[in-house]
């Protein structure tokens, strides 16, 4: 697709997002990582592993939030949603980012220079639109 996101055997390639580093981390209801143009956005519970440590995230309820500001500067290596509902972000750095499915509400949102979206469904599966929808 020309917008950078590919299709892949088990969901979405997210290739637009490689290479880029994570210039600011955004904690407030949601989570949000500011790559460049682009925009990752965790609004359920996720994890965080670094160093074959896992730590269980979610800005709601303000688990961990000191080990999502370690993102900051952070390359992205890859970026995948898959088909079930899942994300996963990849870093140089080591760190893996997974947001697995929710059974209700938003799971997280992934926007491309504010005009591609793709986002999770409740209960699983993605949804990709032109525009950001609620």
């Amino acid at each position: 697709m020309g917008n950078g996101i590919d299709r892949v055997e088990d969901g979405w390639d997210v290739r637009s997002i490689r290479g880029v580093g994570v210039g600011e981390v955004t904690v407030g209801s949601t989570m949000r990582l500011h790559i460049g143009s682009y925009g990752i956005e965790v609004h359920s519970p996720a994890e965080l592993t670094a160093g074959g440590e896992a730590y269980a995230i979610h800005a709601a309820a303000r688990i961990n939030l000191d080990k999502v500001t370690q993102l900051l500067d952070q390359v992205v290596v890859e970026v995948r949603a898959f088909d079930s509902g899942a994300l996963k972000v990849r870093f140089a750095g080591g760190w893996q980012l997974a947001v697995p499915v929710v059974d209700e509400g938003l799971g997280w949102i992934v926007a491309l220079r504010g005009r591609h979206f793709i986002r999770s469904v409740p209960g699983g599966g993605v949804r990709m639109s032109d525009r950001r929808s609620g």
